[in-house]
């Protein structure tokens, strides 16, 4: 701090940073929407899929059909609201060959509207609309890739598949990696291919890859992923059951790292590129009430992306109330971007059950310094369980912090904990709540001023006063401390200002959190009290 004869009132700010990801502008943060895999898999007129026909179940064919119904209900106020926009088709639309020219082509007979017109239609409707291909000469279920031979010789069809779907207006693509040569050599140079040619194609199209999934993960360059997907999967698919659900929860732990040392692949997520864990599969058959919360509120813990694999035209309401629980969706979109993770597991015991003390907790990091928590019983007891979280185990270093504390999907504020915070849990159900930290005012000796603090001018010196934080962004010169710190109050930008007048004897640091009730960077000491701050002048 400058001291001496220099006269000084200066406002600082502290700068935040951000990871580089596809420029692109899409998926800022997880995107939202509905896609057909989970819950119509591959209902054709196509015989031999293992799938019932279109003939057999017309309701649930694959087909424009099942789109419309589905963009007319996204289209509800309740759903815009809550941020589902993507109506995405997965795979098992296209003819079974391309056309004369090479072109992609829909099944005439369940799209006989066509793509662009099927996308005009979902558009119509305020949405997005996405569709599925695969890096291989065949997608998963046999119908036409975007390679044509087995190594992916480049561009294959690539170029001219980026091309048709900007024509058709679609929004998003879902790249699979089935019938394909998964090696690095084949899959990277295919997949940053595929990238290039969307992003070359003159429409903002969201790029969704498989690519992780098929290769050797301890090899990838995962800012090579991050700088080509907007989604990518990490897994294996999800299926409709319990077991499966946990399955994929649990790798994402076991392989995501902590908070300070996370996986390559949860270290380069943030805004435009996240992580896939698999769509959301509530509402279909496999999930009671408290299991659908888990997943809503873990996923939301990842940072994932919220794609329903559902029927919504036969939604249980009790289901649709978790998939429109906004505060919890508020901690999926929370602009900060940071996916968090497991901090807390108590397994079950491999010989004698999981008891009735299985449990997980799972934390994330939010812009505005709060914290998601989710506590999670795993216990088979029959019974609910009381399960807490202490304060370093959130990676709160002082266990005297306090926190408010809401639960997110009853949204009841819960009250004030210090040290550690508790709930009783029913069986493989979460409790998740959001801590806001409440400012703690020091207390510091009252400011006695010395005969060298007389009433005289303020003078704005520039430069920073401490190491973490930028350089003064405007200048205070010729205010009083009472002028400044007005000013300061009602400026979101000003961390706090120092003064300086004829001597040392009257200089100290004034910060903003303890008057203004706003929380500012730390490492700054001095007369924070407003009955501290010198008072002369007007």
């Amino acid at each position: 701090m400058a001291t001496g004869s220099l006269r000084t009132v200066a406002a600082l700010i502290a700068l935040g940073t951000t990871s580089c990801a596809l420029d692109n502008g899409l998926a800022r943060t997880p995107s939202m929407g509905w896609m057909t895999w989970e819950r119509f898999r591959c209902t054709t007129d196509a015989p031999g899929q293992g799938n019932p026909s279109c003939a057999d179940d017309p309701s649930n064919c694959i087909s424009e059909t099942l789109i419309k119904e589905h963009a007319d209900i996204l289209a509800l106020p309740e759903w815009r609201a809550a941020g589902y926009t993507y109506v995405d088709l997965d795979d098992c639309w296209e003819d079974w060959h391309r056309t004369s020219d090479g072109k992609l082509a829909p099944n005439n007979t369940r799209f006989p509207s066509g793509m662009k017109a099927l996308g005009d239609y979902v558009h119509s409707k305020g949405l997005q609309f996405g569709t599925y291909n695969d890096i291989g000469t065949r997608t998963c279920s046999g119908y036409p890739g975007a390679c044509n031979d087995t190594v992916c010789t480049l561009p294959g069809y690539m170029d001219l598949d980026a091309a048709t779907y900007a024509g058709w207006g679609i929004d998003s693509l879902k790249m699979d990696g089935c019938n394909s040569v998964p090696t690095p050599a084949e899959m990277d140079a295919a997949y940053e291919h595929m990238g290039a040619a969307l992003n070359a194609s003159g429409r903002p199209i969201l790029y969704s890859c498989s690519w992780p999934f098929y290769v050797d993960q301890g090899s990838l360059n995962w800012t090579a992923v991050r700088d080509t997907c907007n989604l990518w999967r990490v897994n294996g698919d999800i299926q409709d059951s319990w077991r499966s659900l946990q399955e994929v929860i649990d790798w994402m732990g076991d392989h995501g790292g902590n908070q300070t040392h996370p996986s390559p692949w949860r270290a380069v997520a943030g805004p435009g590129a996240w992580n896939n864990p698999n769509v959301l599969i509530i509402g279909n058959f496999g999930l009671s009430r408290t299991q659908a919360e888990a997943q809503m509120a873990l996923w939301a813990i990842m940072a994932a992306p919220l794609l329903m694999g559902n029927d919504l035209r036969n939604l249980d309401p009790e289901m649709k109330a978790i998939l429109l629980a906004d505060e919890v969706i508020a901690v999926d979109q929370d602009p900060l971007g940071k996916q968090g993770g497991r901090v807390v597991h108590f397994p079950c015991d491999p010989d004698g059950g999981c008891g009735c003390c299985a449990h997980d907790v799972w934390m994330r990091e939010l812009a505005n310094g709060d914290l998601a928590v989710v506590l999670w019983f795993r216990g088979e007891d029959g019974t609910h369980s009381e399960i807490a979280v202490l304060w370093p185990d959130l990676g709160i270093a002082d266990p005297g912090q306090r926190y408010t504390v809401r639960d997110l999907f009853k949204k009841v504020d819960l009250g004030v904990f210090a040290g550690e915070f508790s709930a009783f849990v029913d069986i493989d159900g979460v409790v998740m709540v959001r801590m806001t930290p409440i400012p703690e005012h020091k207390v510091y000796p009252p400011y006695s001023p010395t005969s060298n603090c007389s009433v005289g001018d303020w003078v704005h010196t520039v430069g920073a006063y401490d190491t973490g934080c930028s350089p003064n962004v405007t200048t205070f010169s010729g205010l009083t401390p009472t002028a400044a710190l007005a000013r300061c109050c009602g400026n979101p930008s000003c961390a706090g200002f120092s003064i300086t007048q004829g001597s040392s004897d009257c200089a100290g640091y004034f910060k903003e959190d303890a008057n203004c009730g706003n929380t500012t960077a730390a490492g700054y000491d001095g007369w924070t009290r407003r009955a501290a701050i010198p008072t002369w002048g007007v």
